[in-house]
């Protein structure tokens, strides 16, 4: 019997053997190799809120590597897939939302990931005024694996999507921080209080000695070189025994240094933005495939609406005259076209999220000399014997336009658009900066007469498209209070009535009645429409070079997942964390 007992066990072990994940074994042997301009260290960081930090240097592909959020959204069918989240939803009185975590999730040191680590990320979030924060009055902790978020009003699907793409960080190196802010706000601090403002400039400041990582992969400083970064497969992620790559090898650049490196078969796949005859070059390289999908961006003219004469409408509205938007978008890269609509939501999501009423009644700014100059004489401006546009002391409208010389996109609209606006008589000279961190770090602080960043959302939401940039880069949404952003005053009276734009954004799409949003939605478009807080150059299409003798299993054409637009949905994500994608035969 003992005998019988012992053979039993011995088996019971073999076969947990045979059971043991990969997450256990050896590393993947594969490499994909992708391209993105991260900065270079001592400036890289590995906070995962701060400036030159995960975001700017992983951007959003990278970054869900490395970092999980709850879900992925598909947007051919409106659904969320979990990646961290097992379970996700509205309470029964729609007061909250509730989310919980995957059984088996854990952090590259070996922990559980559980909901102090949510609870924590929430909290650090709330002092960096995250969007959430705008729809949340809590979170709250129900179990080791659960988190309820309570709503301050009316429940969101916008909400709703920005709690599931989060991205969750971990306690063990947050978690001081996120005590500090949990004990601020228990004391009744505010975000005007000296408290809230250290604590954000601490959470800005703070350099971790290492990641920890709920994705299969992780990386040290040491990994981040000149020429490329790696990021290293981790064996304690619950994507780490499904991943084919050991390795994700990521060369530092963007459109210029990675053209070659695509043409040449070293690049797997690039996110980044090629003209139209480079595109052309790469459809004649053998292996290399096309894949073209949403950008769910596009160009935007920003304005600094604290420095004259920016913050005069009509001449806002003139600049918007002048730049013949098609021409604009020709010269920006493949795949763009200019805006028809300017309402501040993506033209192809204006019939589902607007009223017919309201787009029936939106100024769509045509190119118009004529137009722009009449209103720049109703703004007191007058055209010198140069054909300058000067004001009433004869002082030349002259301003300088900064743009992120390594983003061939923006470099290319901007310089486009300085050249339509000088061309009417303004004198705009081009400042070309890199990196492009400290474009961002310049409009953040109201450094600039006129930039240029990104507009509308890789979002379903009405809300999330006004976001972009017009509550992004503002007073109340920079990652400091003190930084004021473009400046644009969100508290004025128009057409008679007083408005809060800060508040008309951030609640129109709250609810969960469409109409109702649509409603909401079309005020917000009619005034942006009107005071024309930056001027939306055009709309990017992605087209995606993914070279197929280096990677396998990409979708194929027409396949539901390529509607999904660039950023945290994008299709190669999921892929290539379930496994779908794997180094060539």
């Amino acid at each position: 019997m003992k005998r019988f007992v012992a053979v039993a066990l011995l088996l019971c072990f073999v076969l947990a053997l045979g059971l043991i994940p990969t997450a256990a074994q050896d590393a993947p042997k594969g490499v994909f190799e992708g391209t993105w301009p991260y900065v270079l260290p001592p400036d890289h960081t590995l906070n995962s809120f701060a400036s030159n930090g995960l975001g700017d240097n992983l951007g959003s592909l990278f970054e869900t590597y490395v970092q999980l959020p709850f879900a992925i959204y598909n947007w051919a069918d409106g659904t969320y897939t979990g990646l961290l989240a097992s379970k996700w939803g509205f309470v029964e009185d729609n007061k909250a939302y509730q989310v919980t975590i995957k059984d088996g999730a854990m952090w590259s040191d070996g922990s559980p990931v559980t909901a102090d680590d949510v609870v924590n990320t929430f909290a650090i979030g709330r002092i960096l005024a995250w969007s959430d924060w705008n729809y949340l009055s809590d979170v709250q902790k129900v179990d080791d694996k659960t988190v309820k978020f309570v709503f301050s009003g009316e429940p969101s699907l916008a909400a709703e999507r920005l709690i599931l793409k989060d991205y969750i960080a971990a306690s063990a190196t947050y978690g001081d921080l996120a005590k500090k802010s949990l004990d601020l706000v228990a004391a009744g601090k505010t975000s005007d209080s000296d408290e809230w403002k250290a604590l954000a400039d601490e959470i800005n400041n703070f350099k971790p000695d290492a990641l920890v990582a709920s994705g299969p992969y992780t990386y040290a400083l040491s990994d981040v070189g000149s020429a490329s970064m790696s990021l290293h497969w981790q064996p304690n992620s619950i994507y780490s025994n499904s991943v084919k790559f050991g390795e994700i090898k990521i060369s530092q650049g963007d459109t210029e240094q990675s053209t070659p490196l695509v043409l040449s078969g070293e690049i797997a796949h690039s996110t980044d933005v090629y003209p139209p005859a480079t595109i052309d070059q790469m459809k004649a390289v053998d292996g290399i495939r096309i894949i073209t999908i949403p950008r769910g961006y596009g160009c935007a003219l920003l304005f600094n609406d604290g420095i004259a004469p920016w913050n005069i409408k009509e001449v806002r509205q003139a600049v918007a005259l002048v730049i013949n938007r098609d021409q604009n978008a020709f010269l920006t890269g493949a795949g763009f076209t200019g805006t028809v609509y300017m309402s501040g939501i993506l033209d192809d999501q204006v019939p589902s999220l607007l009223p017919k009423d309201v787009i029936d009644k939106l100024d769509r700014y045509t190119f118009d000399t004529d137009r722009a100059s009449k209103l720049m004489e109703k703004a007191g401006f007058s055209r010198n014997s140069d054909g300058k546009w000067v004001d009433s002391a004869g002082k030349t409208i002259s301003a300088e336009y900064k743009f992120p010389a390594e983003f061939a996109d923006f470099s290319a609209a901007a310089q486009d658009a300085i050249a339509q606006m000088n061309a009417f008589g303004f004198d705009i000279t081009a400042r070309a900066i890199t990196p492009f961190s400290e474009v961002v770090k310049a409009i953040r602080t109201s450094d600039f007469s006129l930039s240029i960043w990104s507009w509308g959302n890789q979002s379903p939401f009405a809300s999330r498209h006004f976001f972009g940039p017009t509550q992004r880069f503002n007073i109340g949404h920079t990652p400091s209070p003190d930084q004021k952003g473009i400046d644009f005053v969100m508290q004025f009276n128009w057409n008679g009535e007083d408005i809060d734009l800060d508040q008309l954004i951030t609640h129109a799409s709250d609810g969960l009645d469409p109409a109702v949003q649509m409603e909401r939605a079309g005020k917000v478009a009619l005034i942006l429409n009107d005071l024309m807080p930056f001027v939306p150059l055009n709309i990017e299409q992605s087209a995606e070079p993914v070279n197929t003798k280096l990677i396998s299993g990409a979708p194929a054409d027409g396949d539901p997942i390529l509607k999904n637009p660039t950023g945290s949905d994008h299709w190669i994500i999921s892929y290539l964390l379930e496994g779908k994608l794997a180094p060539a035969s």
